[in-house]
């Protein structure tokens, strides 16, 4: 029997059965292979190619910003349109055929989202075909049903920016992306709206009374965010300092304990090295708590053995090793509540949608992005800083940051 074949016995009746299982399939198993690629690249060409997507998407719908608000760059026929159509058409195509090949029709999520990957590519697709004559888009309905099947990039967006930080790491960049992407979206949104409804929408606004707005929202958020980066940054000081208190008393112990040769069994069985490295893990969040507070225990457990004969090193032992390992790691437990990190993100998201109606055109949307990245960046490193020790630390330390 191959490899592959499992012989199992089953009494029926009296009767013995060999059931054999059906060899793997190979399609099937590169199918599957694809499909994970496609969804969360492992491998370097899978995350090259989730890189081009990412990076012609953001284009495409930076591209759509333009046109809406600057129709005379890229007029109907002319060469530069053509190219970049080409370009979206050509990498879009690839992207829905490929993941046609591995979407099961009845995984309706996936069917939803090919069919709005096919309805993407439609756009480009005609643009290109009208450039060489075989079809005109003089009508407008025509032009208004594309114009609605280009808000389909704005979900394929939505969509990669989920495996962002897969691509190309862990950064303030990378997590704040989600944000930018989805504000971006809302401008294409509230343009493609405009130009089909013939209304323009943010004329509904009154934008003296939104600059009000923005200046005060924008106030609130800063002296929000300042008072918390001073309040984070006194606790990771604090931490620091506990931290190398724990770790010289620590220090300070196993060098007696070498020095004196208290008792060589139990000396030599305290492990030291293996405390520090959990410790390490610990501090970059790769070591849950509890188990960091058992694996102490059972460190100051050793301790206390090898030197309970020598009562030179009894108040220390409690009066120093113990408070400064328990003050430590009582201090990292101690973070802001969730709520607060929400009161925040909401307070940042509103300040950002003032800033997309009060400030429209090409240099509200850079000013818009540069906002969301300067404050939503804070926030993730007050996020991370609460949690982390300053152990080489950077502004876009990707070792600590949380995904």
């Amino acid at each position: 029997c191959p490899a592959w074949c499992h012989r199992r016995e089953l009494a029926h009746s009296g009767a013995i059965y060999t059931l054999k299982a059906k060899p793997p399939d190979k399609e099937a198993l590169v199918l599957e292979a694809l499909r994970h690629e496609l969804t969360a690249p492992k491998t370097t060409l899978g995350k090259r190619y989730a890189a081009l997507l990412i990076v012609t998407i953001v284009a495409s719908i930076f591209y759509l910003f333009i046109v809406d608000e600057y129709p005379a760059s890229f007029p109907l026929g002319s060469t530069q349109l053509l190219v970049v159509e080409w370009i979206i058409l050509a990498v879009f195509s690839v992207d829905f055929f490929l993941r046609l090949g591995v979407t099961r029709l009845s995984d309706w999520r996936a069917v939803a989202l090919l069919a709005c990957d096919g309805l993407a590519i439609i756009p480009s697709l005609w643009v290109v075909l009208n450039h060489f004559g075989f079809i005109d888009l003089a009508n407008l309905e025509i032009l208004a049903l594309l114009r609605l099947f280009r808000l389909m990039r704005v979900v394929k967006l939505l969509r990669m920016s989920n495996v962002l930080t897969d691509v190309f790491g862990a950064s303030v960049l990378t997590l704040v992306f989600g944000t930018m992407a989805v504000h971006l979206g809302l401008r294409v949104l509230v343009q493609e709206v405009s130009s089909l409804s013939g209304f323009d929408v943010l004329s509904l606004f009154d934008k003296d009374t939104l600059m009000i707005a923005v200046t005060a929202v924008g106030s609130i958020f800063g002296i929000g965010l300042a008072i918390t980066f001073g309040i984070v940054k006194r606790k990771q000081i604090e931490i620091s300092e506990l931290h190398r208190t724990a770790l010289d008393s620590l220090q300070s112990f196993e060098r007696d304990i070498n020095q004196h040769g208290v008792g060589s069994d139990q000396g030599d069985s305290i492990d030291f090295d293996g405390w520090r490295r959990s410790l390490q893990a610990f501090l970059f969040e790769a070591y849950p708590y509890e188990p960091m507070k058992r694996k102490t225990n059972e460190l100051l457990a050793s301790i206390r053995a090898a030197t309970k004969n020598r009562p030179s090193l009894d108040v220390p032992f409690h009066n120093g090793l113990v408070q400064n390992m328990s003050a430590f790691l009582s201090k990292t437990q101690i973070e802001f509540h969730p709520a607060f990190y929400l009161w925040l993100n909401r307070i940042a998201h509103i300040y950002f949608l003032l800033m997309m109606i009060a400030a429209p055109g090409l240099t509200g949307v850079v000013a818009q992005l540069l906002v969301i990245y300067v404050f939503k960046g804070l926030v993730v490193v007050i996020d991370d800083m609460d949690h982390a020790v300053d152990l080489e630390v950077t502004l876009f330390n990707s070792k600590i940051l949380r995904v």
